[in-house]
């Protein structure tokens, strides 16, 4: 994660530690050879870096002396301003363009992008204030305003702030599967993971979280189990109650009837399921729970006023249609 002074703090260890989070979780569960992910602040020089919020954060050395990098990421803060006039920062970024695997920006970092020509010709979001800022960098640039995150090939481009930290969640699924994503997320207490195509603005989430170990266990079961029977009386029988005490119980945790949020955790899969994949919508439909494609369609017109066809062409990746 490239650092700068003034920069927003919560844009820089959000993301990191989603993926330092996951490689614990993938060492302890998984066996896998050390960790997954090696996490590091880079900054114009090592040392530390003082954050808007007047805290700092140690940069371990230079980004100039760093050698293989497989994700790149900046971050957002009111500092953006003062790196996106840093030359020196903009001509490395431009040569680390072809040599990593992929890139990112959380937030206003995309300004700094921007600001390297790494955006132009390229579908990109960014915190809703900077929207218009972004349009003016580079007229070449495809804003899209609403994303919660966007990916263009191998450029991925954030909303404001917590937003970084459901790119890094979309990064790890990305890496490790949906498992690995979810078990990351409810570690952190996150909403399990928006879809990129999410409205900045929804309070809709794909999950929610529970102060209850026991409903949040079923809170990631469901997500995984979304195309099976999740009546009310299957669901109280994971959760060894009577349907009728497991129905009040779920309300009062979760703020929802077990029925909503059945039907809210299947749109919010279909909705990454169109934004991310390939998949037919009728596949798409049997996959998530949602029956057929009539029965989605009707869905996706009822809670988002979009048919599901319209909702792929607005939110799929130029690097997926």
């Amino acid at each position: 994660m490239i650092a700068y002074p003034e920069a927003q703090i919560l844009d820089i260890v959000g993301p990191l530690e989603v993926f330092s989070r996951a490689a614990r979780w993938l060492r302890d569960q998984r066996g896998t050879a050390g960790l997954a992910y090696n996490v590091e602040i880079l900054a114009a020089q090592g040392g530390p870096v003082r954050m808007s919020s007047g805290l700092e954060l140690i940069a371990a050395r230079s980004y100039r002396q760093v050698g293989r990098i497989d994700t790149l990421m900046v971050c957002g803060g009111i500092g953006c301003a003062q790196a996106c006039a840093d030359s020196r920062l903009l001509e490395w970024l431009r040569q680390q363009r072809g040599r990593v695997q992929r890139m990112a920006s959380i937030c206003n970092g995309a300004l700094i992008m921007a600001a390297a020509g790494l955006l132009r010709g390229c579908r990109a979001t960014t915190h809703w204030e900077y929207c218009d800022a972004l349009r003016a960098a580079d007229v070449d640039i495809e804003v899209d305003p609403d994303a919660i995150y966007v990916q263009d090939g191998n450029l991925y481009t954030s909303a404001g702030v917590t937003a970084g930290m459901d790119l890094a969640l979309a990064l790890v699924e990305e890496d490790w599967g949906r498992e690995t994503a979810l078990a990351t997320a409810q570690a952190l207490v996150m909403y399990m993971k928006r879809p990129g195509g999410q409205s900045q603005f929804s309070t809709v989430m794909a999950a929610q979280s529970s102060s209850s170990d026991r409903f949040r266990e079923l809170q990631v079961w469901i997500q995984l189990h979304l195309d099976e029977d999740l009546s009310v009386e299957r669901l109280a029988a994971k959760v060894s109650m009577s349907p009728r005490n497991f129905a009040r119980a779920f309300v009062r945790e979760v703020r929802d009837t077990p029925a909503k949020y059945v039907e809210k955790a299947r749109l919010a899969a279909a909705q990454r399921e169109l934004a991310e994949s390939r998949c037919g919508v009728d596949q798409v439909a049997s996959r998530c729970g949602l029956g057929n494609a009539e029965t989605m369609r009707r869905a996706f017109v009822r809670h988002l006023r979009v048919s599901p066809d319209d909702y792929r062409k607005r939110f799929c990746s130029t690097a997926r249609r």
